[in-house]
């Protein structure tokens, strides 16, 4: 039975969807009620503007990326530095479901609106500091198997950065080759840092996919 949603969570939920597809500044007012099945009053209820739902929509896309992606890892190995690669193909595996057509629901949003709208960037740069914090954590629980000397935070960003552009180049390309060459390259990087650390495993070949004129409904909660 699909899950019951309040008129707030149903708003968000919409707009979360329609401004990961097509985008802040293309998304309209109406579209929204009309596709979340409300009306105005409802709306303006919850929101005193459209930029009230994007912060709300920001900070409700951040929790469920939080809770599904890092859970998900847990859920996946003991071994914290694993636990890191799962988190990675959590990205694999949102950039082949939707087809190489969609990016990170937070990714897309900073990317058109860090200029003009500072209060969302400085949300989403929240986000990803707490996610650079989270992947730095694994790596300090991995304790003595890596050097003393490594700055885990720092080498967090360098693992999330590293992602972020191989995520961009496997969707110009429309192949995950090039984001398995690099999450490949990242593993041979820890091993070096970490005995232990499994070399990549074995992908079969994937094909590319044949581009769409009309890309298909994503949902942005497959990420």
């Amino acid at each position: 039975m699909p899950r019951r949603t309040n008129t707030r969570e149903r708003l968000i939920e919409t707009a979360a969807g329609l401004f990961w597809r097509q985008g802040y500044a293309q998304t309209g007012v109406n579209e929204i009620m009309q596709q979340a099945q409300t009306t105005s009053g409802s709306f303006y209820h919850f929101f005193p503007a459209k930029q009230d739902l994007l912060l709300a929509v920001v900070d409700h896309v951040g929790e469920l990326l939080e809770a599904e992606v890092f859970a998900a890892a847990a859920d996946r190995s003991d071994d914290p530095l694993e636990q890191v690669f799962a988190v990675i193909d959590a990205s694999r595996r949102h950039l082949e479901s939707n087809d190489f057509n969609l990016g990170s629901p937070l990714g897309a949003l900073a990317a058109e609106l860090s200029a003009s709208h500072p209060e969302v960037r400085e949300r989403i740069a929240g986000l990803f500091d707490a996610w650079t914090d989270r992947v730095g954590a694994l790596l300090e629980a991995a304790g003595s198997r890596l050097p003393p000397e490594i700055d885990r935070r720092a080498l967090a960003r360098f693992i999330l950065a590293v992602v972020e552009g191989a995520i961009l180049e496997a969707r110009v390309s429309r192949d995950l080759t090039p984001f398995d060459a690099a999450v490949a390259e990242l593993r041979r990087h820890l091993a070096l840092l970490a005995p232990g650390v499994q070399p990549a495993a074995a992908r079969s070949a994937q094909p590319r996919p044949t581009p769409r004129p009309q890309p298909r409904a994503a949902d942005w909660r497959a990420w």
